[in-house]
């Protein structure tokens, strides 16, 4: 057992997918059309523009399956 859960797993998938592609959307009039490394997409912030992406997209995808804080600390204090 890989102890990630499916949750996170398709968030790092998504996150690598998106972040190529504002990757290659920024590069795209330089005439880049290799895939970036890990380092780039880092360096860049590719990344971290992608998290917030995949998480908007993966709780949407699902809605309701997913709590928030809130929703979490409200249902915690009202038995």
């Amino acid at each position: 057992m890989s102890g990630v859960s499916p949750f996170w797993r398709r968030v790092r998938e998504l996150m690598r997918e998106i972040a190529v592609e504002l990757y290659m959307e920024d590069h795209r009039v330089l005439g880049v059309f290799n895939a970036p490394e890990e380092a780039e997409l880092k360096e860049g912030g590719y990344l971290d523009k992608a998290l917030v992406l995949a998480l908007r997209k993966v709780v949407k995808e699902e809605p309701g399956r997913h709590k928030t804080l809130r929703e979490v600390r409200d249902r915690r204090t009202t038995y």
